[in-house]
């Protein structure tokens, strides 16, 4: 078990060593610090009682250049660990 918990701790250094997941780190820590999109989602959290203000919020977070990157980035991410997964399940 414990060699096991080793290289699980190994794989999460190579992955974090990637481009892929360094740009992940960078894109969504700019997100989190954005005033602009924090206040948004302020907003957004506010007006769920009024479902056209909240699909209007909603909309305008969801069409942001970096939330769409961040997403597009986090797709990616799931997609490459989905595969990581199942090459560790095959040879299980």
């Amino acid at each position: 078990m414990e060699k096991i918990i080793e290289l699980t701790y190994k794989l999460k250094e190579e992955l974090d060593s990637l481009p892929l997941f360094q740009e992940y780190k960078r894109v969504k820590q700019i997100v989190d610090n954005d005033e602009e999109l924090k206040s948004l989602k302020t907003e957004i959290a506010k007006s769920v009682k009024d479902k056209q203000k909240h699909q209007e919020l909603l909309d305008r977070y969801n069409s942001n250049p970096l939330v769409i990157n961040y997403e597009a980035l986090k797709k990616e991410i799931a997609d490459y660990l989905k595969e990581v997964c199942d090459i560790i399940n095959e040879n299980n």
